[in-house]
């Protein structure tokens, strides 16, 4: 991809030019009726509501908890695997060289990012990229080592609705990954001779695949995937089906969702797909989930390793739940995080 630069057309995996307001603004009302006629559809044939009204309100609580932004709960940090991510939280806000850096979206957001250089000037940065329900700090954990032990200089955004940046709604990594982009251009405007690497973790990771799905600039080199879902009908699927009061059948609900997704929050959450970005992929890609993670099922990972056509790796942490590997076996985690860095010719201090 050529540089993206502050407007807000991209080049998609095609090649195809995309203005992001215009691509909204074409297909929003077609996109709408069609999936309100597809969840109708499906109510009909399955009878599984009184009426149009309960759908639309059983819908409306579904988006209201899966997709607004929420805070991360501190009474979380109590507990001994989130020990290492409180101490990351809090290297993240007290660091005396952090900065305080804004851009804007293409739509217009003000997105706020942390940007901590390293001791000695270097080309080399890690972005890392939080995950759902969190914000920059949650990341510090994993920024703190490649700048501390790596010696590289780190950035990390609050995603769009999270933290200090502008938004009302989680983006499950759509969005996301083309404000991705304006960061990488971010670092491309400071220093030309960057070589980058994207590091997410959960939504974070999602959002980092579906950034390789585009035709990246040459300096980004490398991206790690922890715990990555294959695609947001998918997850969203699968956390509707635990819940006790799901009497909607599944494909109803997620049907109902993305109709309301378009309006409250104006993208289609089918387009939330990591799986087909990575089709398109061309960065190497380090693939990281835990084998008692259990909210997102383990079986994502292959199938995102197997779709992928880019460079890849993959890693396994036996007994890890969702984004503990890092914690339950951080020797073997950063160790294989390290030589698929060495592989791609990224030097660590």
């Amino acid at each position: 991809m050529k540089k993206t630069g502050k407007n807000s057309k991209v080049k998609d995996s095609s090649g195809n030019t995309v203005n992001r307001k215009e691509e909204k603004e074409k297909s929003m009302t077609s996109r709408i009726g069609k999936s309100l006629c597809d969840a109708a559809g499906l109510v009909l044939l399955t009878g599984a509501c009184a009426g149009t009204g309960a759908l639309v309100g059983a819908a409306g609580h579904f988006y209201k908890y899966a997709l607004t932004p929420k805070k991360h709960d501190p009474r979380l940090d109590s507990k001994p695997l989130e020990k290492e991510y409180a101490a990351g939280r809090k290297w993240m806000k007290t660091h005396p060289m952090r900065e305080d850096i804004y851009i804007r979206s293409d739509d217009g957001l003000h997105l706020h990012g942390n940007y901590i250089p390293a001791e000695t000037a270097r080309h080399y940065y890690a972005i890392c990229v939080h995950g759902y329900a969190n914000a920059a700090d949650s990341v510090g954990l994993y920024a703190s080592v490649y700048r501390d032990r790596y010696g590289m200089n780190v950035l990390l955004p609050d995603l769009r609705g999270h933290g200090r940046s502008d938004g009302n709604y989680v983006g499950m990594g759509y969005d996301d990954s083309r404000d991705i982009l304006r960061w990488i251009d971010w670092i491309l405007e400071k220093d030309p001779a960057a070589r980058i690497i994207l590091h997410g973790i959960s939504m974070g990771a999602a959002t980092v695949l579906m950034t390789t799905g585009y035709n990246l600039p040459k300096q980004v080199v490398a991206a790690v995937s922890d715990s990555s879902y294959t695609s947001a009908v998918d997850v969203l699927t699968f956390a509707y089906k635990k819940e006790d009061a799901a009497v909607v059948p599944a494909p109803v609900m997620l049907e109902a969702l993305r109709a309301i997704a378009l309006v409250q929050a104006g993208y289609d959450i089918r387009k939330a797909a990591p799986i087909q970005a990575v089709a398109h992929s061309k960065t190497p890609t380090l693939f990281i989930h835990g084998q008692a993670d259990g909210l997102v099922p383990p079986r994502m990972m292959p199938a995102l390793y197997k779709a992928a056509s880019c460079e890849k790796a993959f890693l396994w942490i036996p007994e890890a739940d969702h984004v503990q590997s890092v914690n339950v076996d951080p020797e073997t985690y950063w160790a294989r995080v390290e030589r698929f860095l060495h592989a791609h010719e990224i030097p660590l201090m």
